[in-house]
């Protein structure tokens, strides 16, 4: 069983934009101020618009100082097996290059359409490269309201459970139909 190290999970989120009419506002750090309000958890928010700005933050989130931030959220538009940041395509193989092999108790969110809508080898060889607890997110397109509705129950309840397959139990108990429709995965190495 898989098991975190503490009950508390600060997030590490790195956000892309979504529009590329710069009006728009669109932001998952509505998601990261209610859960501080609501659940004092903690949090860091970076705009990543480049893979350098990318990868960049991804080798700060690995710092020792940032340690507690347990959860890194990653919200980007994506595609199966990808995330878009800018006009670049990512791959989990090149994600977890990114991430190296130190994600140990670091649970890694895909808050983006269709990333984990891929071959379950895909994300058991992420999870092997990076270390990571587990890895989760969405199989499919997903409306910005309700991914950001989903992402909240989500880290609630990472909150409560140390054992992440506690937590993918409490998911299917109480947002089954939600999850389903999101097609939302949580997968980790038994």
């Amino acid at each position: 069983m898989r098991y975190s190290k503490s009950y508390d999970k600060d997030i590490f989120c790195l956000e892309g934009d979504w529009s590329k009419d710069l009006k728009q506002q669109n932001s998952v750090q509505a998601v990261l101020v209610f859960l501080k309000q609501n659940r004092n958890i903690n949090y860091i928010h970076r705009h990543c618009g480049t893979r350098e700005n990318l990868e960049y933050y991804l080798s700060q989130a690995r710092l020792r100082k940032y340690k507690n931030f347990s959860i890194i959220y990653i919200a980007f538009h994506g595609k199966p097996n990808e995330i878009l940041v800018g006009k670049e395509r990512l791959t989990l193989d090149e994600l977890a290059d990114m991430l190296g092999p130190n994600c140990h108790d670091k649970i890694i969110h895909f808050g983006t359409c269709h990333t984990l809508d891929t071959d379950l080898r895909n994300i058991k060889r992420f999870l092997r490269k990076t270390n990571a607890l587990c890895v989760c997110g969405f199989g499919r397109e997903i409306k910005f309201v309700e991914g950001s509705v989903f992402d909240i129950l989500l880290i609630d309840m990472l909150q409560e459970f140390r054992n992440i397959e506690t937590v993918q139990q409490r998911i299917k108990l109480y947002y089954s139909s939600l999850a389903k429709k999101l097609e939302f995965k949580l997968v980790y190495l038994q």
